[in-house]
């Protein structure tokens, strides 16, 4: 049966184990028939791993080099929680000998995709389970898309905006790969410090420019909820998120509760991605009298492919200067620092 990696130096905690106890069922299901898949790898070719999104995806090419050969389930620009696997996605995954989420939870057709077509051999790598402490995870209350049924609390899975939390992430990748490919061990333990490095620079970059935005500013309003580990991380308030749960153009009456949590958070912008319904952001920043910056993201990389800011740290770059300009402050402590690794 395939297996999950994971960390001996954090307890399970009880969403880990639920994922862990959804992947065996999705495994088992998988392997009723007599038929074993392993996954393929000539001698002395990259080793073939996975990633659900972009972000994950770059990580995890900065800390395998030339060792690795790395896909993303769900292709760059598109919204990694609605995205729905095709065929072509079932053979690219077929020959991984690992597959690394963020999280479970954050697009479970894609979880349920590789629980079916991963090699028997192969490793899922719940990320969020492996780092993040039960104590540190934050839930958000659902709401009902006009039909007056409330739905729970449902944990948030956005921890990767928060750089902090990635520190441990990039460790667990680098774990994954050595124990596929002992003899990379010296290039993959190489890799993850000098990127770990950078993370830490860029990350000093940030907070000194994040610290600009004056106190009566520092709430972030989000039409997804995605940030709400980066508001606790570096002190703003987060109010969102506006988007519905099930990702659905939102009703009027919405539309009404939008305008409002905007009007009356009283600061210069609120922020949304180019993924999410643009017109409807529009209206929202009109009837508000509100900036609204569409261009933050959790899951699509800056600039062409291979460019110097298509990585995950130029995404967070770009993020915190949209953040801090769109909320009054001064994001020039960012300019000194370039995201070279990708």
């Amino acid at each position: 049966m395939r297996a999950n990696s994971r960390s001996p130096r954090h307890p399970r905690t009880p969403f880990a184990i639920a994922a862990l106890a959804a992947l065996v069922v999705i495994a088992a299901a998988a392997c009723g028939s007599s038929t074993t898949k392993t996954s393929s790898r000539s001698e002395g070719a990259p080793l073939k791993v996975a990633a659900s999104i972009p972000p994950i995806q770059n990580l995890v090419a900065t800390v395998g080099g030339d060792r690795v050969e790395v896909i993303s389930v769900v292709p760059a620009g598109v919204d990694g929680h609605t995205y729905e696997p095709t065929s072509a996605d079932v053979r690219a995954l077929a020959d991984v000998s690992i597959l690394f989420l963020p999280d479970f939870e954050l697009n479970p057709k894609v979880t349920e995709l590789a629980g079916e077509n991963l090699a028997d051999d192969a490793k899922i790598v719940d990320l969020n389970a492996l780092t993040v402490p039960e104590d540190d995870l934050l839930f958000v209350d659902s709401h009902s898309h006009g039909d007056g049924v409330a739905h729970g609390h449902q944990r948030n899975v956005h921890t990767w905006t928060n750089p902090v939390f990635v520190v441990p992430m990039i460790d667990e990748i680098a774990n994954a790969l050595i124990a596929a490919d002992p003899d990379g061990a010296e290039t993959y333990e190489a890799n993850r410090d000098a990127l770990k490095a950078e993370i830490a620079e860029f990350e000093v970059a940030a907070r000194t420019a994040l610290d600009t935005v004056p106190e009566a500013n520092r709430t972030l309003v989000v039409y997804h909820d995605s940030w709400s580990y980066f508001g606790r991380e570096y002190g703003f308030e987060v109010v969102g998120a506006l988007q519905a749960v099930d990702f659905a153009e939102p009703s009027a009456a919405e539309m009404r509760r939008m305008v409002d949590q905007v009007s009356e958070a009283g600061v210069p912008a609120f922020f949304g991605s180019e993924v999410f319904p643009t017109s409807v952001l529009e209206q929202v920043a009109t009837e508000s009298g509100v900036e609204y910056v569409g261009n933050l993201s959790d899951d699509k990389l800056p600039g062409e492919e291979g460019a110097p800011e298509n990585t995950y740290l130029g995404m967070m770059v770009s993020n915190v200067r949209y953040i801090v300009n769109g909320l009054g402050g001064d994001s020039s402590a960012l300019d000194a620092f370039e995201p070279a690794r990708g």
